[in-house]
């Protein structure tokens, strides 16, 4: 099997097999998100605060808020970032529409992710008057 990505946990050798020979391929590729590590410490919790959208499952994400000049902000320093350049056999690769990397999501215009992942419907601050403009949330992988 090719990966895209450092080898990570995937599935046995038979599974991979059988993967394979149903879908009439040679070599199967993996694709994984690559998501930032944001340390506690770096957090100002005088601004974000813990909450699952509309409080399904508890309190299980930090959200950090941000205003209009923020996420434009925000914005303009993700389209401008460097990338990484595909590899050959990935040029032609389709994206998962439910998983696209926010830098494809961002290309599309200027709101897609105030309405889509960074979307603050659902989520109140309880110490603001109203919703944010766009909110970051962020997963704890280690609470």
């Amino acid at each position: 099997m090719r990966r895209s990505s450092p080898p990570a946990p995937l599935t046995s050798p038979a599974l991979a097999e059988a993967i394979a020979a149903l879908a009439g391929a040679e070599a199967l590729a993996f694709f994984d998100a690559i998501a930032p590590i944001v340390y506690r410490e770096t957090i100002e919790f005088d601004k974000a605060w813990f909450q699952s959208r509309y409080d399904k499952s508890g309190a299980d994400y930090v959200n950090c808020p941000l205003d209009r000049g923020q996420y434009q902000d925000f914005l303009a320093e993700l389209l401008a970032a460097d990338q990484i350049d595909f590899h050959e056999w990935e040029k032609t690769t389709p994206y998962f529409e439910g998983c696209l990397p926010i830098e494809v999501m961002a290309a599309c215009g200027p709101e897609t992710l105030r309405y889509g992942p960074m979307k603050p419907v659902g989520l109140r601050d309880p110490r603001a008057e109203r919703l944010a403009y766009a909110v970051v949330q962020l997963r704890q992988d280690h609470a």
